[in-house]
């Protein structure tokens, strides 16, 4: 974002120019406000543009048709000015990153991202085709990524650019990469050509790598020959989606697939893997998303600060006004350039903790400084700077690495103890801290006097809980569950559906499995004994020896693929994708029980948790269920508020759960709210319950609070730095991991 020149227009229209955004082929984008202070993207077309008055006729179609586009994942046009000079357009504001900038960030979307991702842009070229308009640009930095879906921009508005350079140059346009045969050969383009983008798109996004590319140094004329005659190399596509993503690839147009189809395959897909209409996207994903909007809300919250002492017009306002529109908004928790800010309380104490962000400078943490590729706003030309890869989502992410904590700010490199700044043996303070040169968003796991934690420069390192020195590491892939120890070997399953056990001693694989069941946000296994119980996608759970591999008894439930499972009192409790909860005989697979539970529209299941003779399953549509362990009998239902995004803890007869507004309730054994305390929505992960309190993470730091009636203990924050993980507790000690790619051990 960057201040206007004096020679930018201050208005067009009825909207007011704040910023510079950015430019593109087209023209310049800014930053403005309506009347009533919604923010917008206003192009404004490049002066020689206007010259040509075939163009100018061709924008003043294609923009009037462009208003008539109405979908959930379009960016609306909502105001054009075709006969002014210069003619302009203004759409809504999306105030999320673009697909592009996600994915130089942090790599290809996990695959249920993908899914999702495929459903959203058929719906939108649907709304678009709808109106007669046709995409011709289809490509990652035209979809911006918003909370509950992508928003594809510059509909139909290409091609008066096209045209109009076509006949001044006679050479083809378009994004090479993502054209269609049609395009490549100069042809008359349909909605199927978009179809065919799509295709490419949705490969790209799925592996890093586009279609028909063709290789480093590769010609322009090669790609274009390789689009209209050759197959396209799907070689690193997971095989998952690969079938959709060939039949978009058709090089007849007649063979394409219909954009309906591909929205309704797409989203049963997503939902097998465990998504559903509730959250759009995969929580790590979502986590991205929303980190980058917390820091772009800061910047334009300063920008709003920084103007309001001007006259515009006839309006002016007081040093202490903002803006309405934002009012109501809470506060940012994520780091955020420009002034700083107010130091806020704890969650639940009126201790002062550091509000992120308040570096007094517009340079982020981690960032080498202000990057115009941060995240794409509006009509999707211009960028604002924004934290990248403090959030990741266990893939290989492209963040460099954060420099090793100093001890000025109270952190310590690698194994350091930190007794001569925090003082050991006080509750709430530092012990250590261990940078992974990279995000952590596993949630760490911890026993025999070792944690573990993955990192998503795709490791996975143990680390001595007494000193914080490195035992080992290996390279896994994108751990996302908290590893656990089952004898002498430790457990973990990665985003991509692998299974290992690592000998626990020296990180060395005893054996490994692919099961195809992506562990995303959840683990995907429990644990009997000496034995693992290991759910696939296709194929029945099953038990192996967690120290050779060995296989054991089968347990058969309708649906194949499991969503949730665990062990307690020897008996295997699960739930298919069906909805269906079973009971089995842990050492001998026998169905005890099954019992019909939930429909489609009350999965996904996200929590689920046995203790006290009860299973308790928390569900995206906001219900906490109590069911009976030994009948399937729903005891009870306890509703939140809000969706439940995350397992529950069960303790002392009370069973703690949070929901997706940043609130940790404590429910009772009749399902009656004992306490509950409100943290923050940007962000709570846990709780974590041990030795008669709960401990949470959150952007803003580390809470711990009294289990019995939820009064703050302690808390703990790390500067600017937020945590993002479930807090992990062993040897008196919370671990868990933070935006600043460390992980810390904090006394318990």
């Amino acid at each position: 974002m960057e201040s206007l020149t004096a020679t930018d227009l201050r208005a067009v229209g009825e909207f007011r120019l704040l910023a510079r955004l950015g430019a593109g082929g087209m023209g310049q984008v800014f930053l403005a406000s309506s009347l009533a202070g919604r923010f917008v993207a206003v192009k404004v077309i490049h002066t020689e543009l206007c010259r040509d008055a075939e163009f100018v006729q061709r924008f003043r179609n294609e923009a009037e048709a462009a208003q008539r586009v109405s979908g959930w994942y379009t960016a609306p046009v909502v105001a054009v000015g075709v006969n002014d000079n210069p003619p302009w357009l203004a759409t809504a504001f999306v105030s999320g990153p673009s697909l592009d900038d996600i994915l130089t960030r942090h790599g290809p979307l996990p695959l249920p991202a993908v899914w999702r991702l495929a459903a959203g842009l058929a719906e939108a070229l649907r709304a678009i085709h709808a109106t007669g308009l046709v995409h011709r640009d289809l490509k990652p930095a035209n979809v911006l990524l918003a909370p509950d879906g992508p928003r594809v921009i510059d509909f139909g508005i290409a091609r008066a650019v096209a045209d109009t350079r076509l006949t001044a140059t006679g050479t083809i346009i378009g994004t090479l990469s993502f054209m269609s045969p049609e395009q490549a050969q100069a042809q008359a383009t349909g909605p199927a050509s978009d179809v065919f983008s799509l295709g490419s798109l949705l490969a790209f996004t799925a592996s890093g790598a586009a279609p028909f590319n063709g290789g480093p140094g590769a010609s322009s004329a090669s790609v274009l020959y390789r689009i209209v005659h050759d197959q396209p190399d799907l070689a690193e596509v997971p095989p998952d989606i690969r079938g959709l993503i060939e039949a978009c690839l058709a090089k007849d147009p007649g063979q394409r697939p219909d954009l309906a189809r591909v929205a309704a395959y797409s989203t049963a897909a997503a939902e097998r893997l465990g998504l559903s209409p509730a959250a759009f996207w995969p929580r790590q994903v979502a986590d991205v998303i929303q980190a980058q909007q917390a820091a772009l809300t800061a910047q334009i919250e300063a920008l709003q600060l920084a103007s309001a002492t001007h006259v515009e017009g006839t309006w002016r306002a007081n040093g202490s006004a903002t803006n309405p529109s934002h009012r109501a908004a809470p506060a940012p928790t994520w780091p955020a350039a420009g002034p700083a800010a107010a130091p806020v309380a704890a969650p639940g104490t009126g201790t002062p903790i550091a509000a992120p962000g308040t570096n007094g400078g517009t340079k982020l943490p981690g960032q080498p400084g202000m990057s115009r590729r941060g995240v794409l706003i509006g009509a999707g030309i211009g960028s604002i700077a924004v934290v990248g890869g403090a959030v990741g989502w266990a893939l290989n992410s492209r963040t460099p690495a954060s420099p090793p904590p100093s001890a000025a700010t109270g952190n310590t490199p690698a194994g350091q103890s930190l007794q001569k700044y925090r003082g050991v043996g006080a509750p709430g303070k530092a012990v250590w801290t261990f940078p992974t040169g990279n995000a952590i968003n596993a949630n760490p796991g911890a026993a025999n006097g070792v944690v573990y934690v993955g990192s998503t420069d795709n490791n996975l390192y143990a680390i001595s809980t007494a000193t914080g020195h490195q035992a080992w590491s290996l390279s896994t892939g994108s751990v996302t569950a908290a590893p656990q120890a089952v004898g002498d070997v430790v457990c973990l399953s990665t985003s991509e559906g692998h299974f290992y056990a690592l000998h626990a001693a020296s990180g060395k694989r005893a054996w490994d499995l692919d099961t195809s069941l992506p562990a995303v946000y959840k683990r995907t296994w429990a644990t009997y004994g000496a034995s693992v119980i290991l759910p696939a996608a296709t194929t029945p759970m099953r038990a192996y020896e967690a120290a050779t591999g060995t296989r054991g008894v089968t347990f058969t439930t309708r649906e194949p693929y499991v969503m949730k499972l665990s062990v307690a009192g020897g008996v295997l409790y699960a739930l298919d994708a069906l909805g269906i909860l079973y009971a089995f005989h842990a050492a001998t697979g026998a169905e005890i029980w099954h019992k019909p539970l939930f429909s489609s529209n009350d999965l996904p299941v996200m929590g689920f948790t046995v203790g006290g003779g009860r299973i308790f399953m928390g569900t995206q549509a906001g219900a906490l269920y109590a069911i009976a362990a030994g009948s399937g009998r729903v005891l009870w239902t306890y509703h939140p508020g809000n969706g439940i995004d995350s397992d529950q803890a069960f303790a002392g007869g009370l069973v703690y759960v949070k929901d997706n507004a940043g609130t940790l309730h404590a429910v009772g054994a009749s399902g009656k709210q004992v306490w509950a305390r409100s943290a923050t929505a940007t962000g709570l992960y846990g709780p974590a319950v041990a030795n008669g309190r709960v401990y949470y993470s959150t952007t803003l730091g580390i809470q711990a609070l009294d289990a019995k009636s939820g009064a703050p203990v302690w808390s703990f924050a790390a500067g600017d730095a937020g945590f993002l993980t479930t807090p992990a507790v062993a040897n008196g000690l919370v671990f868990a991991g933070s935006s600043n790619d460390s992980l810390y051990a904090i006394q318990a």
